[in-house]
């Protein structure tokens, strides 16, 4: 994994979580693209699904997979992912971290894991 990060700065991506999690938990989702029916899975907090929700109902169906998501180190190194993926948009091996975070959170949670 590219993103190296040390035990002080994973409980302080945690305790932002925390926070965070205080004004809209996080949820595991699935969409189904209409066109070819696959599925993936995705990590966000609640009030954003129901945004992308809206958004992409003429796209795919979603559905909340799994409804609050503990905050584990599993989920903080998934957030580093994210934010270095949003950062980085076509860093192959950034979106390939996010990848594996991704379905590090989904096993960790007993949810099918995404395939590539």
């Amino acid at each position: 994994m590219a993103i190296k990060v040390n035990r002080e700065q994973l409980d302080v991506v945690k305790q932002n979580m925390m926070e965070a999690n205080q004004r809209s938990h996080f949820i595991i989702f699935e969409s189904v693209e209409n066109q070819t029916s696959e599925a993936l899975r995705l990590i966000t907090d609640y009030d954003s699904f129901q945004t992308i929700k809206e958004q992409h109902h003429d796209e795919a169906s979603m559905a909340i997979a799994q409804d609050i998501v503990p905050i584990t180190d599993t989920l903080a190194k998934w957030a580093l992912a994210e934010n270095a993926a949003a950062n980085n948009p076509t860093d192959s091996g950034v979106l390939k971290d996010l990848e594996k975070c991704t379905n590090d959170v989904l096993k960790e949670n007993k949810l099918a894991e995404n395939q590539a």
